[in-house]
């Protein structure tokens, strides 16, 4: 067995425990996340539709209910994945019932095992998602391996303070992250890191994002191959 199916089936046994901590939540999501969180969802769904060629390919990973999938280009071919089956299930019935036909699959999975063909997607969008992984790097690796040549990786999330009341409030919140499903405390050197690891990503869009300015809409694209010259 080679590493790399090893790592994938160790984290794939891992998925209904990690999963578990998002179930309680699943059904006061919305309510808790949907208004406040909206304008960050809009500017990413603005973001996707900014790069995305015509009838092009979308990953969500970590779409939860699916609050961004209505925001999303109607042009687009989406596609969610989520841990939490409950969670999944609220985003089917979104989909049902405001017909956002655009929406082609929902699927049970892990963020960091992807069950898909290397560039396979034209943007892949991570709302919210690295804060709440254990792995963020592993997550980062595999989303990157599905965006195609030229596509981009569109992430929206927080990043701690580096100093000040807020970088030690987060600090202090730290150990409460298992229980509230994600970490308080993420310093964007785990962008910075990856970024130094990957020549071909390039960030080509970072601005801070309402509310209060506490989240960070970064847009990552993979550069293309070098054409040929012409003999």
């Amino acid at each position: 067995m080679n590493i790399e199916l090893a790592r994938r089936e160790q984290r794939s046994s891992a998925e209904p425990s990690t999963a578990r901590t998002y179930y309680r939540w699943a059904r006061f999501y919305d309510l808790i996340f949907d208004w406040p969180f909206y304008p960050g969802r809009l500017a990413a769904a603005r973001a996707v539709a900014k790069t995305l060629p015509a009838n092009g390919r979308v990953l969500v990973a970590g779409v939860g209910t699916g609050l961004e999938l209505g925001l999303l280009p109607r042009g687009s071919r989406v596609t969610g994945v989520d841990l939490a089956r409950p969670m999944l299930d609220l985003a089917r019935a979104r989909v049902a019932h405001k017909r956002l036909d655009h929406v082609k699959s929902l699927r049970v999975m892990d963020a960091g095992v992807l069950e898909f063909e290397d560039a396979s997607f034209d943007v892949v969008l991570a709302p919210y998602l690295l804060s709440v992984t254990t792995e963020p790097g592993v997550v980062l690796d595999d989303m990157w391996r599905v965006t195609r040549p030229g596509g981009e990786m569109i992430i929206l999330g927080h990043f701690s303070a580096e100093q000040g009341l807020r970088s030690n409030l987060e600090k202090r919140l730290a150990g409460a992250g298992a229980w509230l499903g994600w970490r308080p405390y993420f310093p964007y050197a785990v962008i910075g890191d990856w970024m130094n690891d990957h020549p071909a990503a390039a960030i080509v869009e970072e601005r801070q994002i309402a509310p209060f300015r506490l989240f960070t809409l970064l847009r990552i694209r993979k550069a293309a191959p070098a054409a040929e010259p012409v003999s």
